[in-house]
């Protein structure tokens, strides 16, 4: 063999260790992991998208309970300035419609998503408590029950869970009311209305300090501090009411007696 027969040999290329084959069914492998990962990222995006366009439905629902809600307040509010007969009707159209919007809530919230979307169905919750509490204290001179809250949400249809929570702190909520309430009837001379308004707030207080002892309701604290504050203005103008008022019958009767003649 000659020199250049044995450099040729020696420049031809050495064997592959893998097969063309084998290359071939690795590529398909990683193809096929890699559609299985974009396939379970895209449900759960999917789901992620499902979850928050729901949760801004309730948000957004919630929102426009409570502007409802605080117009019927603000109605309410007029039964010193109105016959109660109208202010009630008007009461009445305004309460049909928000029970509309928990109908409408009402298909986001069932079954266990009640309890997951809670946190943002809340506000609204309570702050159509503080309006039916009112609504009921001027009709009845009452405290609406739990029971009476999910009966009335009830009544077109709507299944919405609610909790003790916010039932509790919605009624919370009722001293302020009751208390511009209080303000507005010494305006008129309502004696009554500012007593009745008085011994509601107490019984109010009472209920709650008993439930304060147990410490288990988040934001009922700073509540409280509204609660005493509200109480604290109806007693002082219900004695201020008083006051005047005993001076003003003891003005009557020194003019009614005949005045001695010397």
């Amino acid at each position: 063999m000659s020199d250049n027969d044995r450099q040729t040999e020696s420049r031809q290329p050495k064997k592959q260790r893998f097969s063309k084959p084998a290359a071939a069914s690795s590529t398909e492998d990683m193809t096929d992991s890699k559609r299985a990962i974009i396939e379970a990222f895209t449900f759960y995006r999917d789901q992620l998208d499902a979850h928050y366009d729901q949760r801004e439905r309730v948000i957004k629902t919630s929102r426009d309970v409570t502007a409802l809600s605080k117009k019927i307040v603000f109605s309410l509010l007029r039964i010193t300035q109105e016959p109660a007969a109208k202010v009630f009707a008007d009461v009445e159209h305004k309460h049909s419609a928000v029970l509309d919007l928990f109908a409408k809530m009402s298909v986001e919230l069932q079954g266990s998503d009640g309890y997951k979307y809670n946190r943002q169905a809340t506000p609204g919750l309570q702050e159509y408590i503080e309006a039916l509490g009112l609504w009921i204290f001027l009709r009845d001179n009452t405290l609406i029950s739990k029971e009476q809250v999910e009966e009335m949400i009830g009544s077109k249809g709507a299944k919405i869970l609610v909790t003790d929570d916010d039932y509790v702190l919605g009624i919370s909520d009722l001293p302020g009311e009751v208390n511009r309430y209080c303000i507005n009837s010494i305006g008129k001379g309502d004696h009554e209305a500012v007593r009745n308004s008085l011994m509601f707030l107490r019984s109010l207080k009472e209920g709650i300090n008993m439930i304060m002892a147990s410490g288990r309701i988040r934001d009922l604290n700073k509540k409280l501090e509204v609660l005493d504050s509200s109480l604290q203005k109806t007693e002082q103008a219900y004695y201020s009411m008083s006051i005047r008022g005993s001076e003003m019958q003891n003005v009557s009767a020194a003019a009614s007696e005949p005045m001695a003649i010397v």
